[in-house]
């Protein structure tokens, strides 16, 4: 496969670091695109702009039905790394959250997000032998 990209759920926060839901031990649920600034370079200079970034969004959530903030969110990370001469693709989830899990340690590369999930996804890529980016 290509590279995934766990999209956070937190759309806000792309451009504004107060707005981004932080849990009780101080990690992200979403991070800021300046954590993301260094990534594009990294993937060009690893594995060059031949690779497809595959950007992962959920379809479901636990706001009744209203995605309009993931939506926001998986379009900013969308444009972000295309705007860094990166070729991009949506992949949008089944609704299963077991078939997002697979697809994504499936990946060879792999762009962490916040939350608990991505990171046991960033585990299992690395133990699949993999390579995980993180945002700073």
């Amino acid at each position: 496969g290509g590279t995934a990209v766990d999209t956070a759920r937190i759309p806000s926060c792309w451009e504004n670091e107060t707005d981004c839901f932080v849990n009780g031990h101080g990690n992200f649920y979403g991070y800021p695109r300046h954590y993301y600034e260094q990534v594009p370079a990294e993937l060009l200079e690893s594995v060059g702009n031949s690779t497809k970034i595959v950007v992962v969004s959920r379809n479901k959530d636990m706001r009744n039905g209203d995605y309009s903030i993931d939506y926001t969110y998986r379009d900013n990370v969308t444009t972000f790394f295309r705007s860094k001469g990166l070729a991009i693709q949506a992949h949008h989830s089944s609704g299963r959250p077991d078939d997002d899990f697979v697809y994504m340690c499936s990946a060879r590369i792999f762009v962490q997000g916040g939350g608990g999930l991505s990171e046991l996804v960033s585990a299992a890529v690395t133990a699949n032998g993999g390579r995980v980016f993180k945002p700073r």
